[in-house]
Parts: C-alpha cells; sequence; structure tokens
C-alpha cells in the first residue's frame, strides 16, 4: 500500500478514535471515484456505480462486523451455504448457488469470501463476491453485486484493498 493511503487510513483512525469506547462509534467513509455513496441507518455503506468505470448496475457495500478473530473458513462457508439452501425457491429466486470459497491474507487481514450466482424469476441473474474481512481489531463484510461476474470480480477487488487497509489499522 502506499505511504500516502497509509497515513490517510492512519489519520482517519486517529480521528476516528481507535480505543475500544471510540469503536462502537466508528464511521469508516471511502469515497471512491465514479461510485455514489449512500449510509443507511443500519451501519451499511452502499455504492452504486455512477460512471463507465464500474459498470451500469453494479452495486458494492461494506459494513463494520462483530469483530470475531476465531471465525473459521468452514463457519463462513457453512453459513452462505445455509442461506443459499434458505432462500433457493423462496419469493422471486429461482435458485442460488455458492460457485466458490477462498481464503487469503492481504497485509494481516484475513479474507473469507465466496461468489455467488442467483437466478431471479425475471430470468435475469445476479453475480455476487460476499466477504468477511477480520483484521487484527475490527472485521467488516464486503458485498459485491453486477449482472455480469467480470464486473463483481473487479469492483470487488476494487474495494477490497481499500478496506483491508482500514482493517488492518491495529486499535489500542
Amino acid at each position: 500500500m502506499g505511504s500516502a493511503l497509509r497515513m490517510a487510513c492512519v489519520a482517519a483512525a486517529l480521528a476516528l478514535g481507535a480505543g475500544p469506547a471510540a469503536q462502537a462509534q466508528e464511521v469508516i467513509a471511502l469515497s471512491i471515484e465514479g461510485w455514489r455513496q449512500d449510509a443507511g441507518d443500519d451501519g451499511v455503506v452502499t455504492y452504486r456505480c455512477a460512471s463507465k468505470i464500474c459498470a451500469a448496475g453494479s452495486v458494492v457495500s461494506y459494513k463494520p462486523q462483530p469483530h470475531r478473530p476465531a471465525l473459521t473458513m468452514a463457519e463462513f462457508e457453512k453459513h452462505h451455504r445455509g442461506l443459499v439452501q434458505l432462500n433457493t425457491g423462496k419469493g422471486r429466486i429461482r435458485e442460488a448457488r455458492l460457485v466458490e470459497a477462498k481464503q487469503r491474507t492481504i497485509e494481516g487481514v484475513r479474507v473469507f469470501q465466496i461468489a455467488r450466482e442467483v437466478d431471479w424469476a425475471d430470468n435475469t441473474t445476479m453475480y455476487t463476491i460476499e466477504a468477511r474481512l477480520i483484521g487484527p481489531g475490527k472485521s467488516f463484510s464486503l458485498v459485491s453485486d453486477s449482472p455480469k461476474r467480470e464486473w463483481t470480480a473487479n469492483n470487488f477487488e476494487g474495494f477490497l484493498r481499500r478496506l483491508a487497509d482500514i482493517a488492518g489499522i491495529e486499535t489500542r
């Protein structure tokens, strides 16, 4: 990661308060060119594609999650398999399936990710990558959706590095 970006992340953590009492009130705001941002009352920050660089219909969101450093990839994958089984054939969802599960580490942040495809009743398919980022003192979920597999992956990777930088900031 570039030193300017690392310094910006450190400055943001200091401004937001890195101690345990301040974490509950922590708000992380990424500024991503070409995306329109909306923060919900539930803590989910959603970005909708607003330019040619991210592809129409693309949505990326993230949310701070309870920090569970002991979470395993097997538990993460089991949870998502359960969601697929629970939702297939319900409402407008014709079929949901997991396509790939993988784990990696980015600068000390563990990343569990699941790729999912959902076929809708209107004969469209949505491609999703959902991840849990587990840093030394904080965790986030990251979700990328779009109508094309490549767009979903490109958008996911674009947000992943920035969010991993924030998750990787050590707290006191």
